[in-house]
This record gives C-alpha cells, structure tokens and sequence, in this order.
C-alpha cells in the first residue's frame, strides 16, 4: 500500500490555511504577438512563446507536445469556444456549432525548457499538464488589450466583442458638462 507523506521542509497549516502547501511548483511565460482585423474584427495569433520551468524535462519530445497542445487549447479558449447554456444543458455541443480552433489557426509555437531540478519530483521533474491550459488566453488577451487600448472581462472574444467594443468606444459617453461650449 502506498501512502503519501509530506516532506519533512514542506509545512502547511490545515486550520490557518497557510504555508506551503506542495512540494514542487512549475512556472511559466507566455507571450503572445496578435493581428487585429479591423475590417472582420477577426483575430490571428502570429507568434505564441511559451517557455516552462517544469524541473528536469523527462522526455523533451512528449513535453513539447504536452505544452503545444495546451497552448492550442488556450487559442480555443481566447478566440473562438463559446458555450451556450439553456436551462443547464449545453446547446452547441456539436462540431458544427462549437467552434475551436484547427491546425490552420494556430500559430508557430515555440516552446523552450528551463529546467531546474526538484528534490522533490520523480527524478527531479515538476508538473507539466496544468501550465499551458491556464496561461496562454490570457496572454492572446492582453496582446489583443494591447493592440486595441480596450480591455476585456471575458473569453471568448470573438468578432463581435472586439466590434461591439470599438463601436461603445467610438461613441462616448457625454456628461452634462461637456455639452458646454468655450471661446
């Protein structure tokens, strides 16, 4: 039977809910180069780097595959998968109407690997699967932020957000005082 135990330099307060609470951490980067269509409002992601700190890198070719894979699920959740929900059930569950990204929109992606052993991990590795699905909307956001001046509350953006936005900007608000003329 195995059993798992803390490391005796891993501490965590269970009733203060404070400390460390795993033994090992992967970091990671992404940067994410965007061209906005002004025309369609369409988004390309041009250039995507994702560079990882995930201890020793155990086998390179999979772990490259694990991040490329996360980074094309993270395009997905940036530009184009949007579920619709109608009294709790899902309503584009087919691959006719939810919509994700193939291997035409996607950009290159190029991984690098710093590794830095972990006492802690299985031959110094870290985790490797969590990384890419979290980061890289959030990076294809900001580059969009980025390129507009706008910023955005939620994912998917697709065409009509980013119209939709251009067009509540075209058209600001007036307030009672700036109806007032000078000379």
């Amino acid at each position: 039977l195995a059993r798992y135990e803390q490391p005796d330099d891993i501490v965590w307060d269970e009733e203060k809910y404070r400390g460390s609470a795993y033994a090992a951490f992967a970091w990671a980067v992404y940067v994410a180069e965007v061209t906005v269509d002004l025309v369609t409002y369409g988004v390309s992601v041009d250039d995507f780097v994702a560079i990882q700190e995930v201890g020793k890198v155990l086998h390179p070719v999979l772990a490259k595959g694990q991040i490329i894979g996360g980074v094309a699920q993270g395009v997905g959740f940036a530009l184009y998968e949007k579920v619709i929900w109608e009294n709790g059930r899902m309503q584009n569950g087919q691959m006719t109407n939810y919509i994700m990204p193939t291997s035409a929109d996607l950009p290159d992606i190029r991984v690098f690997f710093e590794e830095l052993s972990n006492v802690h991990g299985a031959f110094g590795a870290k985790g490797i699967g969590e990384l890419p699905m979290d980061g890289p909307a959030p990076a294809i956001v900001n580059a969009i932020e980025d390129a507009l001046h706008i910023a955005f509350d939620s994912i998917p953006l697709l065409p009509e957000d980013i119209f939709d936005a251009l067009a509540e900007r075209a058209v600001p608000e007036i307030a009672p005082s700036s109806a007032q003329g000078r000379q």
